[in-house]
């Protein structure tokens, strides 16, 4: 597993942080690197939920009922969604 920082921000505090004791900066670089992941996951958490809300705001929230139906020639079924023919 590649041990080292990505984001800039996390470098440059790791750099104000690092001491001259090897084993301390051991640690110091350990927790900088789970803060990361953490940071990393919680915006790409933030970004999807973000782009799931506007998503939402543009389109309606219909339910539509679930039909099975049999294939015609009758080897398996249909799952979908079948809206009603209206009769003109």
């Amino acid at each position: 597993m590649n041990r080292k920082l990505h984001i800039s921000h996390f470098k440059e505090l790791y750099k104000s942080l690092k001491t001259p004791f090897p084993p301390i900066n051991f640690l110091i670089l350990g927790m900088l690197i789970g803060l990361e992941q953490r940071w990393v996951n919680l915006k790409a958490k933030q970004t999807v939920d973000d782009a799931i809300d506007t998503y939402m705001e543009e389109y309606p929230e219909t339910v539509y009922e679930a039909v099975v139906e049999e294939c015609e020639d009758g080897n398996g079924y249909t799952i979908g969604y079948f809206p009603e023919k209206d009769d003109e």
